[in-house]
Parts: C-alpha cells; sequence; structure tokens
C-alpha cells in the first residue's frame, strides 16, 4: 500500500518512478572473498553496489544524520560523549538505567553483547554431554576476538573510534526497502511509467523494523557490509561519509578499520 501510494505521488509530480534497482538483485553475489547467497531479496550487482551506495549516503544518510548533529549542537545538554554509561544486563535484553534519557548504542554496547553471547554459549557448552571439539576451538576464537575489541576500546592509544551525536540508524537500506524516482524530462527509454535505468534518486524509505538510536557509523557500517562487495568500495564509501561530515562539522569520523573488526566478529557471532 505505500508503494502504491508512493508511485501515485510520483506520478501527480511529474516523476517516474524507477525500479531499476529492486528488479536487478542477484541472489549470489562475490562479496569479501566469498560466494554469498541471498536467496530472499539478493543483493546489488557488484559493478552497480558503489554507485547505489553512494545514492543512499547523498539521498538518505547525510540529510538524515545532519539534521541530527544540527540538533545535537544547539542542544546545550547534548555532549559528544558516548551516551551508554550505566547499562545492565538482565538475560539476554540491554536494560537501561530506570530514569536516565534515552540511551543510544555504541560501539563498546555491542562489546558488551558478544561477551554476553561468549559467556552463554561457554555455559551451556560445559552442560552438554557429548564432547566437540570443533564447538571449542570456536568459543576460544570468540573469546579472543572479544578480548581484542575490548582491549583496543580500553587503550589509551587512540585507536577506538571518536564519539559522535548518536541519530536514527535504519540499519537495512536496501533495494526492497527503498523505493526510487526518475525525472520525467530525463526519461531516456521513452517510458512514462516506469524508469529502468540506475540513474535514479530514493524517493522514500520503509521498513523501519531494524532501526535503531546509535552511533551513525553503524548505518554506513551496515551499508558497506550488506550493499558493498570488497574492501575497496567499502574504504571509497566511509571516505566520502569522512569528508563530508568534517566538511558540515569540522568532526573526525574516524577510520573505518575498528568498525570492520566489529563487523567480523559481528558475523562469527551471528
Amino acid at each position: 500500500a505505500k508503494t502504491s501510494q508512493s508511485s501515485s505521488s510520483l506520478q501527480h509530480n511529474h516523476l517516474v518512478e524507477c525500479k531499476h534497482y529492486p528488479s536487478t538483485m542477484t541472489k549470489i553475489r562475490h562479496e569479501f572473498g566469498f560466494d554469498e547467497p541471498h536467496p530472499r531479496h539478493g543483493r546489488v550487482p557488484i559493478d552497480e553496489c558503489s554507485d547505489y551506495a553512494h545514492m543512499i549516503l547523498r539521498d538518505v544518510v547525510l540529510p538524515v544524520q545532519f539534521s541530527f548533529f544540527e540538533w545535537s549542537s544547539s542542544s546545550s545538554s547534548s555532549s559528544l560523549q558516548p551516551s551508554v554509561n550505566d547499562v545492565e544486563w538482565k538475560d539476554s535484553l540491554c536494560v537501561l538505567a530506570v530514569g536516565q534519557a534515552s540511551k543510544s548504542f555504541q560501539y563498546q554496547d555491542m562489546i558488551a553483547v558478544y561477551r554476553l553471547a561468549q559467556q552463554r554459549l561457554s555455559a551451556a557448552k560445559k552442560n552438554a554431554t557429548v564432547d566437540d571439539e570443533r564447538m571449542d576451538a570456536l568459543l576460544q576464537m570468540m573469546y579472543e576476538c572479544v578480548s581484542a575489541l575490548k582491549h583496543e576500546w580500553d587503550g589509551h592509544d587512540g585507536r577506538h573510534p571518536p564519539p559522535l551525536p548518536a541519530v536514527i540508524c535504519h540499519m537495512d537500506l536496501q533495494p526492497q526497502n527503498l523505493t526510487f524516482w526518475h525525472d520525467r524530462n530525463g526519461n531516456d527509454n521513452g517510458n512514462i511509467n516506469v524508469h529502468v535505468s540506475k540513474h535514479c534518486s530514493v524517493a522514500s524509505v520503509v521498513d523501519f523494523e531494524e532501526a535503531a538510536y546509535a552511533d551513525p557509523r553503524f548505518e554506513v557500517l551496515l551499508i558497506c557490509r550488506k550493499v558493498l562487495a570488497n574492501l575497496e568500495q567499502a574504504e571509497g564509501l566511509w571516505k566520502s561519509y569522512s569528508s563530508s561530515v568534517k566538511l558540515q562539522t569540522t568532526w573526525d569520523v574516524g577510520p573505518i578499520e575498528p568498525w570492520l573488526r566489529l563487523e567480523t566478529v559481528h558475523s562469527l557471532f551471528t
């Protein structure tokens, strides 16, 4: 219903719907060294995913984040320091301190999530009735990875990400969750109803079920991991994002490497 309504609105505003990206998704893609299957929706093809990611950065990520950055800069109570300071773990849920303002998920919170998962898996393994050397090796790997992340975060060598204000992150900005449009005057294939070129822009964003109030770099990291297909593309997008934020706010985004390490551990656990 939302898509139909959006399409009607586009036609009314002399724009045409673009279905290029949603209709050209590939089910198996070679990404970050592996042939990864994506049987449900697929992924943007390798030769187009960089253009797609930069379009998402331009049309969605930066406008949303700059609005939050402007609010944060104008708020007398705002701070660039990570806002999750008092987290109590109960079962598998993160329960934030009662009576405090809404808190955001930060880099170090994910480390705490992984540590809890590793501890729970280890406890379950101790109660297992069958020995599994592969599971023992995997649990040891998990422990070492989480310990490395924690050591890097706790260090005083400036290697952990510099603080940025929290924003709303969609966390799944792939074609199936967006609609696209193209100027009717730029329609080069003669079809005034549906434009099939990749040269389009974002018309709307839907499906916010995975959205979170979090460090803004989580959004860009998820684009690097879910949309882009290799390190070169990811570094290019991160550079564009860093330059845009620096130009708009003078704030330092920091390098991509700590976030890629976090994503590596996340992939291992999931």
